[in-house]
This record gives C-alpha cells, structure tokens and sequence, in this order.
C-alpha cells in the first residue's frame, strides 16, 4: 500500500478531547489509519500565540520537529523553548504541557507511533492536570552532555546509500535508539541536483514531508511530482524511487516505524537484477 498527497491547512482542527484541556491549538493529519498506516501518525500542529496544551501523556512515542515559531514545551520535570529546526522526543508515557508566549503562530511536524488509537474507541491520550510553568522558559543547553532528547538540526554525519542508479542522497538521521526513540526514526533527507536513489523497498513504513525543492518519486506503478509540503507514505513492501528534478536540492522530513531491523532492511532492486543476471 501507498499513499501520495498535499498538506491541506483546511484540515486544521481542535483534535478530539483537547477543546477543553488546550487553546489556540490545531492539528492537520498528514498519514494516519485512514490511508493504510499500521504503525505511525503524522501531522502538522499550530499554537497560536498566547496558546497552551494542558498537561498530558500518552500511549506511544512522540517526536516534534518545530517548522516555524517558538514552542515552550513542559516535559515531566523539564522545561524548555524549541525554535525553528530543533526537535524533541517526547518518550512513551511521560507527562508534557505546550504554550506559546511569542508574539507568532508556532507550527511544528510531529510523529507518533505505535498509531494513535482513533477517535470513539479505548483512548490513548490523557489529561493529567499538571500545568504550572516557571516564570521564565529558555532555549536547551545543547552543549551539555546532560541534555537528553532533544536537539537542533545540522547537516552533519550523513548516511550517504550507495548502489547501481543511486548518487546524491544523504540522510541524517537524529531520532534513533541513542537519542532516545524506541518505536521510530526520524531524520532528514536531501537529494541534490541530478541526483537520484534507485527502486528499493523495506521491512518498514516510511513517510516523506518534503521541505524544498522538487523531485519525482516513483511507488510502485505511478509517478508522483513531489514539491514542498508534498506527503508520500510507503507501506512495507512497496517499491519506491527518487529522480531530482528542478535547480535546487530536494529535502524532506522522513520517518520510519517501527525501526529499521539490525539487518537487510532495504533491499534494493538493481543489485538483485544484477545478481540474477549473472546466474
């Protein structure tokens, strides 16, 4: 199964069960049960300024990647304030509370997995009442070795996969085992100009917010255009391919769930097509 489409800010909405626990708060889905997911939920959030979430905590992991906007997050005994490009792990059960103090909307990427339950059966959210805030909130200490999940995206330490019809990709992955997540990766991608990753599949389900730039992406049977706050999801099995396209590199937001195995996770079609060709 697969899926390609567009971020609609249309589809912003109060979530079931926060009218009364949050202000200023929306959320717009991105890739949820309702297009074939098993594992994941993906969407874009917004808090309005002066906006809040009440404290809460839920049954899987959450990763927040800020898109624009300043966000003051309240996890467990932490406190902290995420800019455009930090990011942060909100681990499986642990109590957090959102506000916005600044004088603009904050909107951020986020993934949640295992998949939140849908409305009208067993929730997995729950309001835990917990909501005093300091009277000052700063930035992390990104330099300390105490700080821990969370962080300020740098292109730095990419994964650069290699093979037959594959050139220009680097994937930097910053939400892993190390960092703190156990049930997804999180990791941004680029794909620079004439480069291309050749048809492969995976074990996984992988989803795509691209950033900027353009490029085609081939699933299965269709082509699909791919251009900023484009989605593609592709579920396990599916075969997929990227071809650059335009004059600027292509970047994405990517997650995967559950995490990748310890091996043969991709398997990558050239390099069997050529196996079988030489028996």
């Amino acid at each position: 199964m697969y899926y390609a489409g567009k971020y609609d800010e249309s589809r912003f909405a109060v979530p079931p069960g926060y009218a009364r626990n949050s202000q200023g708060y929306e959320r717009a889905a991105l890739i949820d049960h309702a297009v074939g997911s098993v594992h994941m939920g993906a969407a874009i959030c917004q808090l309005q300024p002066q906006g809040k979430v009440e404290s809460r905590v839920h049954a899987n992991e959450k990763g927040i990647y800020i898109l624009e906007g300043d966000l003051e997050i309240k996890r467990g005994q932490e406190v902290f304030r995420l800019s455009a490009d930090d990011y942060a792990l909100i681990p499986y059960g642990t109590s957090h509370a959102l506000r916005n103090t600044g004088a603009k909307a904050a909107r951020w990427f986020e993934m949640q997995a295992p998949q939140p339950k849908p409305p009208g059966g067993w929730q997995d959210t729950f309001f835990t009442g917990d909501n005093d805030w300091p009277a000052q909130v700063g930035p992390p200490d990104f330099a300390n070795a105490a700080t821990k999940s969370v962080g300020r995206f740098k292109p730095q330490n990419p994964m650069t996969p290699k093979g037959e019809g594959t050139s220009g990709l680097s994937v930097f992955r910053f939400m892993e085992q190390k960092f703190g997540a156990q049930s997804f990766f999180m990791m941004r991608g680029e794909l620079s100009v004439g480069g291309a990753r050749s048809r492969h599949d995976h074990t996984v389900e992988e989803f795509y917010f691209a950033l900027s730039g353009e490029a085609f992406m081939d699933i299965e049977s269709e082509r699909f255009h791919l251009r900023r706050w484009d989605v593609a999801w592709t579920g396990v099995g599916a075969s997929h391919a990227f071809y650059h396209t335009g004059d600027a590199p292509f970047r994405w937001i990517e997650t995967q769930a559950p995490q990748f195995p310890a091996k043969n996770g991709t398997r990558d079609y050239a390099d069997w097509d050529k196996f079988r060709a030489q028996r």
